[in-house]
């Protein structure tokens, strides 16, 4: 059921007397004619036996309640009144036309009526709407005025129909009819819909009934936007309720919260609903609109948020200028229009002429970029219209985003320069341009790196130009994070742009002009490159190999290429690990709550990552793992490896076991405290270390274009260099440690693993390359010698072919330049640290890591006893399996063998039920191979053993077979169907934390129904993912987790893989798991809810599917099957045999194939035989 919200009307559009404006409100499309007279009767008549006139006498309303089976009891009018007085169509709208009581009128009504209407039929040929409007007028002795309107919206008639007695004074009640409206009608055969042509009706309310509801209303949405009660009351006490609201506010001092209202796109439309414009493009009292308004305030931000709300669609939120429709087309050339006819009607924005350079420098601006913005979005559009005939390629995907990617940099380059300013040749006149419209160029290169990172995953291949590219844009966003732009740089009149703020704006120009050199590059190898895809008739997909590509392979090789900025990937993992730290030592920890535990098992599962990345060249996994003691190092990483960051059903079983003990985790976070201390010295060595690696990168480029610019650029870098200074010296004796540290750890490390040994070269290059700025001129010179030595042997580690694997062979005479670097290195920190004491390693207890995963990864199943009594069990099948192998080998080779006996022998064996197909399809002539794949073991003591074959297909249809009690028979059945209950098990939780931990958004989950009120929901659940830190850290790890087990089956991928915007196609996964430097902090500058709502998506659509997936374990529990083509001939059954089959087969007919629901069932024991 579907109510459109309330629309103003006014009366004298129609050919009538009237002048006066209503409320119409629509009511349910079934009886909509009855909901309307009987909803507009009750609100506004006057009298107390109003029931009586509407239904009849007690007599007649007890006929009227057996005949629609109303039940026998009696309803109380008073109260009904009262619910129907209350009726906000502003406010609770969709809910009152569920109230019980109000249907019964209703249904009451709606039967008198059609008996009155039949009975004035004898006079009339037909029946219609108009008989009912006339018998409605003379049942409750009352005017029935109806405005009618066609399909199209245009006014057409009014006709009055007057009651018995024609009176003036008699009350009237002002319907709206719609002709010939389209309803959908979905089909009991089949879930398609068809179309019923119909006429709807609503009712009008006058602006004084209205009034106070409108008002009660905007209170109520405005608390929705977490405003603040004085702030609410200000405006519902200076609002007038007939201007356009959003000017209101932009012009008062009210302009500040204006973000507040748009930052949910819910709270926007629930405000144009009840009647108060949020369209930026509506025009005020003064014939402007709300862009006017922002574009003369000092601040930018409210333009920007209203133009993002205009131009992305909002009816349909899927659409957007990152991903264009025709709507979106329209959306931007109405924001154009707007603004053109604000400058019009204000005469050049000479009505505030004390801002009007500014209001007209910054319409400019916003002017230029929406003309960019509607080239780019026409072209997608195009693309797409056109790209039908390639629907029947696989490599569609591929050769549309390479059109696409050519587009953006193509119109990317004609806008490079600001098309309003006079171009320069010179590099700093460039400058002076990109200051003074500092707006434009931002909003031009964060759009592009928005499309470009949504779509550059699908090009063809990794190459280094794409490489390049990604990296210059992405360090171009950066810059313009790390160093502002200044208000004054945007507003100031008369403004010196070489003043001290400005200066560091030279190095987010400098990254984009690398940018544009790099993104030329890349663009010319793609016009370049051959299409690949042969024209064909055919309608059989063709592969080419240029399109045979993964994205993820492509995240990774741009992620891997970091680093050659070191600076920024180390920055990255060390701020995420000390982030998940600080997590997890604030969490509480309760015992009736998971977040605490969830919160320290992600703190545990990033430290595994963090000290993972020993195996590359990365400076921070070498640091840290120098802090911890030698013998605690191996826990984590196997409690990475072997609980946290990889499905193992007998450790992540464990875990769960291990998460019911709240003193264990309490312990746990005592040790979370002691490594957030453990890392302090690795934190302080990334203090300053990008500022100084991007200032650095300005200082360079600002050589030789301007003299003052570049003597700014030194001051800076002299600033920078004063921190650092500053920093070392107060942290001077955990640098000594540090140093210490990482000594012990590189002499000590007898591994020969290739990567981590060039690793630790270049860990302890950067550090001491760090101290060598304060050593005094003697360790200068030895430590450039050492140095030296450390590059060669560098060199000679690289040239090394590796052995083992990962190994490499190293020399004595390469371990004594080893050790000889080290004693060089211990030298110069004893010299340079001689005015510091000893800073001593505090001893940390990790005992509650290793017996974390010792319980973990010895989980049992089952008890010893019941491990006996199934190894006795399976012994004695595998007698009588050993057995029946040898009668077929015998009876194979003196052909004695019938084809009922061969049969009967096959069965006993313990192979796959695939094996045991071609052994009788083959029999006699080819049996002999099959059966050499059937094993030989004639008994199984070893528990790792039993439950490694346990864990087999011939295993588990050995289990199933045994007989055994029904305790133990339901731990086997458990077991088996360990993936899908582990599974169930995370999402339990994740429903938990996400819905029920909120009432909120629980009450919103439950009620809300409109697409409008489940994009709140989704809002809402990010907000919390970015205010509750447990929140975010528990639900990462339960999804994490989720996605660990579905990633046993590659054909689930789209439940991990991201489905749009930054990086589409990137794995999720991979995100949870290690982390992305360039999707996480471009996602954090310009959409810091993409990551986040993705992530939500992905769980909401697991909490959908759970209920589906609990009854896929419960019958596959009572079938007992193995064969999938059975299971599912089971899930097929008429519905009249078993009506528990209804709601699952609702879900598979609404989930096509393709969406995978068939792929769920691989979670369970199941096999197709004929594979």
């Amino acid at each position: 059921m579907y109510v459109f919200p309330p629309v103003l009307q006014d009366l004298s559009l129609w050919e009538s007397t009237r002048s006066t404006k209503v409320w119409e409100v629509s009511t349910p499309p079934k009886n909509s004619i009855s909901w309307s007279i009987v909803l507009s009767y009750v609100i506004t008549s006057q009298n107390p036996e109003w029931h009586k006139t509407l239904l009849g006498d007690e007599k007649e309303i007890a006929e009227l309640m057996g005949k629609k089976n109303l039940g026998r009891q009696k309803l109380n009018f008073k109260s009904i009144k009262d619910q129907i007085q209350k009726f906000n169509p502003f406010k609770n709208q969709h809910s009152f036309f569920f109230n019980k009581d109000v249907i019964k009128i209703i249904r009451m009504f709606d039967l008198k009526l059609n008996r009155f209407s039949y009975s004035l039929r004898k006079n009339s040929s037909d029946w219609c709407d108009n008989l009912k409007f006339t018998a409605a007028a003379k049942m409750l002795n009352c005017y029935v005025e109806v405005f009618e309107m066609d399909s199209s919206g245009n006014k057409v008639n009014v006709t009055t129909y007057p009651p018995l007695q024609h009176d003036d004074s008699k009350e009237k009640i002002i319907l709206f009819q719609h002709t010939a409206v389209p309803k959908k009608l979905k089909s009991k055969i089949s879930s398609t819909q068809d179309e019923k042509i119909t006429n709807m009706f609503a009712f009008g309310l006058s602006l004084e009934h209205v009034f106070p509801l409108r008002r009660d209303a905007l209170g109520h949405i405005l608390k929705r936007a977490k405003l603040d009660s004085p702030c609410i009351q200000n405006i519902k006490r200076s609002f007038n309720y007939t201007d356009n609201f959003l000017v209101f506010l932009l012009k008062n001092s009210l302009h500040e919260i204006v973000p507040s209202l748009f930052v949910s796109p819910y709270i926007a439309w629930k405000l144009e609903a009840a009647g108060f414009n949020t369209d930026p493009c509506s025009l005020g009292p003064e014939q402007l609109s709300a862009f006017y308004y922002c574009l003369n305030l000092d601040s930018t931000l409210n333009l920007h948020v209203l133009y993002n709300y205009a131009s992305n669609n909002i009816e349909n939120s899927d659409k957007t200028t990152r991903n264009p429709d025709q709507e979106t087309q329209r959306a931007l050339t109405k924001i154009e229009d707007t603004l053109q006819k604000d400058r019009l009607n204000s005469k050049d924005f000479s009505i505030v002429t004390n801002r009007r350079y500014i209001a007209f420098k910054t319409f400019e601006e916003i002017l230029c970029f929406n003309e960019y913005q509607r080239f780019i979005v026409d072209e997608v559009n195009n693309l797409r219209k056109n790209r039908s005939l390639e629907t029947q390629h696989n490599t569609r995907n591929v050769q549309f985003t390479k059109k696409i990617i050519i587009h953006i940099l193509d119109m990317y380059f004609k806008y490079f320069n600001y098309p309003k300013e006079a171009s320069s040749e010179n590099k700093y006149g460039k400058f002076k341009i990109f200051i003074k419209s500092s707006e434009y160029y931002e909003n031009l290169d964060n759009y592009t790196c928005l499309l470009f990172f949504d779509h550059c995953l699908f090009l063809p291949k990794s190459t280094e130009n794409l490489t390049d590219t990604v990296h210059n844009l992405f360090l171009t966003v950066f810059a313009y994070n790390l160093f502002p732009k200044c208000l004054h740089g945007v507003h100031c009149l008369q403004c010196d742009f070489l003043e001290d703020p400005c200066t560091l704006r030279f190095i987010p120009f400098s990254f984009r002009l690398n940018f544009f050199e790099s993104a030329r590059a890349l663009f010319t190898e793609l016009k370049n490159s051959p299409e690949n895809i042969p024209k064909s008739k055919s309608k059989k997909p063709i592969q080419s190999q240029e399109n045979s590509h993964d994205p993820g392979s492509i995240v990774s090789k741009i992620t891997d290429s970091l680093k050659y900025i070191p600076e920024i990937k180390n920055h990255f993992l060390i701020d995420r690990l000390r982030r998940y730290l600080e997590f997890s030592i604030n969490v509480p920890l309760n015992e009736d709550e998971m977040n605490g535990v969830l919160t320290i098992e992600r703190a545990l599962q990033v430290i595994g990552e963090t000290l993972n990345t020993t195996e590359s060249s990365c400076i921070i996994g070498h640091l840290l793992c120098s802090c911890f003691p030698k013998d605690v190092l191996p826990d984590f990483f196997k409690i990475r490896n072997h609980c946290l960051s990889k499905y193992r059903p007998r450790t992540m079983n464990g875990k769960f076991m291990l998460e019911k003990d709240i003193f264990r985790f309490d312990r746990l976070q005592n040790v979370m405290k002691q490594v957030y201390h453990i890392i302090q010295p690795v934190y302080l060595s990334q203090l300053f270390r990008i500022q100084d690696f991007m200032i650095k990168k300005g200082l360079h480029e600002s050589e030789g274009v301007h003299e003052v610019l570049s003597d700014n650029m030194k001051k800076e870098h002299n600033g920078i260099t004063r921190l650092i200074d500053e920093n070392f010296k107060k942290y001077k004796s955990k640098y000594k440690l540090l140093s210490n540290n990482l000594l012990d750890y590189v002499e000590n490390d007898e591994r020969k693993v290739k990567n981590s040994k060039l690793g630790q070269l270049t860990t302890l290059k950067f550090l001491f390359t760090f101290f060598g700025s304060y050593c005094d001129e003697r360790s200068k010179n030895e430590l450039s010698s050492t140095l030296n030595d450390m590059d060669e042997l560098k060199k000679v580690f690289e040239s090394k072919t590796t052995v083992k694997k990962t190994e490499i062979d190293i020399t004595a005479d390469e371990k004594q330049c080893m050790t000889k670097i080290i004693s060089s290195l211990r030298t110069i920190t004893v010299t340079l640290f001689a005015d510091v004491d000893e800073e001593p390693n505090k001893i940390s207890d990790f005992r509650d890591i290793t017996d974390f995963l010792r319980d973990s990864t010895n989980f049992n199943w089952f008890s010893e006893e019941e491990m006996i009594l199934i190894s006795n069990e399976v012994s004695n099948y595998f007698m009588k399996s050993c057995t029946a192998k040898e009668d077929l080998k015998k009876g194979l080779e003196d052909e004695s063998l019938t084809p009922e006996k061969a049969k009967k022998l096959v069965e006993v064996l313990i192979t796959t039920e695939k094996n045991k197909k071609i052994l009788l399809e083959n029999f006699p002539q080819n049996a002999s191979k099959a059966l050499g794949k059937v094993g030989d073991e004639q008994s199984v003591n070893d528990l790792n053993k039993l439950i490694a074959f346990l864990e087999k297909e011939e295993g588990s249809n050995l289990l199933l077979k045994m007989n055994f009690s029904s305790n133990l028979k339901k731990k086997i059945l458990q077991f088996l169907n360990r993936r899908l209950e582990l599974l169930l098990n995370r999402i339990s939780h994740i429903r938990a934390i996400l819905i029920d931990g909120d009432e909120e958004i629980s009450q919103l989950w439950n009620w809300g129904k409109s697409e409008g009120m489940k994009a709140h929901v989704r809002y809402l659940m990010a907000q919390r993912y970015w205010k509750e830190r447990d929140v975010r850290a528990s639900l990462e790890m339960l999804l994490f987790d989720c996605m660990n087990i579905l990633k046993t089956r590659d054909s689930l991928s789209h439940l991990w893989t991201k489905a749009n915007n930054l990086f589409t196609g990137a794995s999720l996964r991979d995100v949870l798991s290690h982390g992305n430097t360039i999707l996480e902090t471009v996602g954090s500058f310009l959409d810091k809810d993409d990551l986040p709502s993705h992530f939500i998506e992905k769980m909401l659509e697991l909490i959908e599917d759970s209920e589906a997936l609990q009854c896929f374990s419960d019958l596959w529990e009572k079938s007992k099957l193995t064969d999938f083509n059975q299971f599912v001939d089971i899930l097929n059954e008429d519905v009249s045999k078993d009506n528990s089959l209804h709601n699952i087969q609702k879900w598979m007919e609404k989930r096509s194939e393709a969406e995978g629901w068939q792929d769920y069932l691989f979670l369970l024991p199941l096999k197709k035989v004929n594979a």
